[in-house]
This record gives structure tokens, C-alpha cells and sequence, in this order.
């Protein structure tokens, strides 16, 4: 008579120590309801095997093997495996042998294909796409994709397990001293994608891009004042902007917008025509674009545009050879379509002699300014900045305070446009 099979509701609901057939050497040993144990029983040929039973004084040729644990392993795959098993005895091996060398083979397979993949390679379809996976700006993901594809683009031909030390050295040492900061970071990139291919066994040596490899040979990482870029002084900020204003080009007349707004450099870059509204003199910069991440609250952040701004604004659309259209970009690049780069504002200031500070820092002197110059709340200045308030300011502020902030950064272009002097206690008083 032919064994009974089992059905999944048998094995789920069978009693803790229960023993189950479920024929053809396929047994299911339950340990706790809806959890146990696959075996398959079979009667082993394999001569080492009997060999190491006879020197125990065993004549048993009977051998259990392990499948998987229930439910990680239901029962028709479990049946799958016991047949595999059964097509090994019948071909005069043992199965758990057969297994062993499988597993031997694929482990074998694995380390030689990790031994020859590239650099290029691993990066561009392994580490990528994992390390960014949880970016939402698009800079940041640019950043690190041009990492491995520029900045280390001399390692991309050769083979991941065969980069050393001095390997990753060839690629910092050109730009060390030039580009300390890009370099510092593509360092710690290069770190990250090694700790990541050590842990995922496809680099089976010491991580060679960490630091403690190259702290006798470069120069230590700079360390920037409070962690933030280097800011102009505020009290050089009207004498560097009359400088500015002689100057032509969609970069200056960026990165004074960038200034009179307190706005972050890639904020201005992107900015479309459709977020401008001229009647009520405001900038919606749309939430997902903003760094603090308030598209989790589904808020964007609003810019009170003050007379000189409008006025950029107005240059602006006169460069443009067509009428622009709502989606365009209000600071074009080069290329026809496509956004103005995250370096022109940079160049502008190199152009000006301007060496020890960029444009991200014009945002630490209008705040400086704001703290040291006037009486206005340091929570307007921060939701101006729109950094991420406390829990406790949020909860007191509820709005943007928008009008409040026209007042302000009017008084912050005045200051700019040096109609205000320094040293003075500015209180403008709204009509």
C-alpha cells in the first residue's frame, strides 16, 4: 500500500515531537506548532561512510539528511529536494556528499567570478545602486555615481580583488592638495564601497582606502569652522556684491540672487519660471527639493522676493532668445534644456579672486549678520534658511511667517546694497 501524503494544513497544525511520513524517505519532524524539521532517510552505498561505521563498530548504513526548516521550506519544495536526493542513490551516491561538493563547487564559482569582476563593474551595478538606493537629492546622487566614474576612473579596468593601497593612493594624491575637500570625500567613498566588499566577500583583503593608510603620507582632512563651508565675513558682503554688479552673465546674476535670498546655491540653480509669483512677490521652491526633507510633511518653502530680486529676475528672462515658458529654468547651463552647473557660481567668485569662500557660505554671513547686527528672532533667520526647526519652534511658529521675513531680508538687501551702514542696530518698521 502506498504511503499517505501529506497536506501543508497537516504539517502546519502537527503536534511539537510529532514525527510525519509523507513517503518515499521524506519525513517532517514538528519542534513547535507551525515550525520543524525536513529529513530525508536513505540507505547509504558510499564506501568512506561505511568505512567510518565499521571503525566505530557500527554495521548501520541508514543516514538522515537535513532539507530546511518549516515554513522557510514548505512541503513542495521539500518533496522537490527529497527527489533530487533519491535520483542521487539511485545513481549509486550518497546525497549528502553530493550536496556538500554542490555547495563546494558554488562557493568555488562565487569567489572566482568575485575575483574577476572589475572595479567598473562592481561599482556600477553592485554598490551604486545599493548606496543610493535611500537618496532623495539628485546632487548627492550625481556626487557619488561621479566618484567611481571620474575621480577613480583609473581603477575601473582592473580587477576588485587586485587593487592595493597604493592603488587608491594614484587616485587621491593627484588632488589632494588642489581639491582637498573632493578628495577627502572620494577617499571615504572608495572606504565605503571596500567595507562594502568585504562584507559581501567579494574583497578578501583589508579595507586599502581607510585612513589610517594614508595619515603619514597626506596631509589630515581639513576641518572646516563649525562644519560649515568657509563663509565671507558679513561686514565684506555689500563691497563684494557692488563688485559683483559690474560684472555680466546668468552666473553672477545667480549668485546674487543666491545672496539677497539666503538660498542655497542648488535651490537658485533649479528654480523654474512656474515657481515665481511676481503679483505677490513670492518664490515657492517646491518641497521635494528642499534639503530638510519636508516633503514628509508635504510643505514647500516659501522666499518673500524683494525689489532687487524681482529685478534679477527680470535681467534674467531678458537673456532668454525665446519667451520662456513656465517650466524653463530661470538660471540656464550651457546646454539647451538643462540647468546651470554647481560650479558656475563657484568660477564666478575664482573669477573675482575670491579663493577662500564659497557661495554656500553666504548663507553663514546672513545669519552671522542677522546675530550679531540686528534684533530680528533667530527663528525667522532659521525658517529663512529653511533649516529644520525644533520640535518645540515648529510646534510655536506654525507658518512660515512669510511677510514677517519680507521685512527682514529687505532690510538684508539694504544691507547688501550698503544703503545700510555697519555697526548699526538695523529695526525697519513695516508701513
Amino acid at each position: 500500500m502506498a504511503d499517505k501524503l501529506l497536506t501543508p494544513l497537516e504539517v502546519k497544525n502537527a503536534t511539537p515531537g510529532a514525527i510525519l511520513k509523507d513517503g518515499g524517505g521524506l519525513f517532517y519532524r514538528a519542534t513547535a506548532k507551525g515550525n520543524g524539521r525536513w529529513v530525508f532517510r536513505f540507505t547509504s552505498k558510499d564506501p568512506g561512510y561505511l568505512a567510518a561505521q565499521a571503525a566505530k563498530g557500527s554495521k548501520s548504513r541508514q543516514r538522515e539528511m537535513g532539507l530546511g526548516g518549516f515554513p522557510d521550506v514548505k512541503l513542495a519544495t521539500a518533496r522537490e529536494k527529497a527527489q533530487h536526493a533519491r535520483e542521487c542513490v539511485t545513481r549509486g551516491l550518497d546525497p549528502i556528499e553530493e550536496a556538500e561538493r554542490e555547495a563546494r563547487a558554488a562557493r568555488l564559482a562565487a569567489e572566482t567570478a568575485a575575483s574577476a569582476a572589475t572595479f567598473g563593474t562592481y561599482a556600477d551595478e553592485t554598490f551604486i545602486p545599493w548606496k543610493i538606493k535611500s537618496f532623495h537629492n539628485q546632487k548627492h546622487i550625481y556626487q557619488w555615481k561621479h566618484t567611481f566614474t571620474y575621480h577613480a576612473k583609473d581603477l575601473r579596468s582592473m580587477k576588485l580583488a587586485d587593487i592595493t593601497r597604493e592603488d587608491i593612493l594614484s587616485v587621491l594624491e593627484p588632488i589632494w592638495e588642489d581639491k582637498h575637500v573632493t578628495a577627502a570625500r572620494v577617499r571615504g567613498r572608495l572606504e565605503a564601497l571596500f567595507d562594502h566588499a568585504i562584507q559581501n566577500s567579494k574583497y578578501r583583503q583589508d579595507n586599502p582606502a581607510r585612513w589610517e593608510l594614508f595619515n603619514a603620507t597626506l596631509k589630515p582632512p581639513q576641518k572646516l569652522t563649525n562644519g560649515h563651508l568657509s563663509a565671507m565675513p558679513w561686514s565684506e558682503v555689500p563691497a563684494f556684491v557692488a563688485a559683483l554688479r559690474q560684472r555680466a552673465g546668468s552666473g553672477a546674476l545667480a549668485l546674487e540672487f543666491a545672496i539677497l535670498s539666503a538660498s542655497r546655491s542648488g535651490e537658485v540653480r533649479l528654480a523654474r519660471w512656474d515657481e515665481f509669483n511676481f503679483e505677490q512677490k513670492r518664490w515657492t521652491i517646491p518641497a521635494r527639493r528642499m534639503k530638510t526633507r519636508r516633503d514628509t510633511k508635504r510643505r514647500d518653502h516659501i522666499v518673500p522676493l524683494t525689489d532687487r530680486m524681482i529685478a534679477i529676475l527680470e535681467v534674467a528672462r531678458a537673456h532668454c532668445i525665446n519667451a520662456p515658458t513656465g517650466n524653463d529654468y530661470v538660471f540656464p547651463g550651457g546646454k539647451r534644456g538643462e540647468p546651470m552647473s554647481d560650479m558656475t557660481l563657484r568660477a564666478v567668485m575664482r573669477r573675482m579672486g575670491i579663493k577662500d569662500h564659497v557661495p554656500h557660505g553666504f548663507r553663514s554671513s546672513f545669519r552671522d549678520w542677522i546675530s550679531e547686527e540686528t534684533d530680528y528672532d533667530p527663528a525667522l533667520a532659521e525658517e529663512a534658511l529653511a533649516h529644520q526647526l525644533s520640535e518645540v519652534q515648529a510646534a510655536y511658529k506654525r507658518g512660515q511667517a512669510v511677510e514677517r521675513r519680507r521685512v527682514m531680508m529687505e532690510a538684508w538687501g539694504a544691507y547688501c546694497d550698503g544703503r545700510v551702514g555697519q555697526g548699526k542696530t538695523i529695526n525697519v518698521i513695516p508701513m
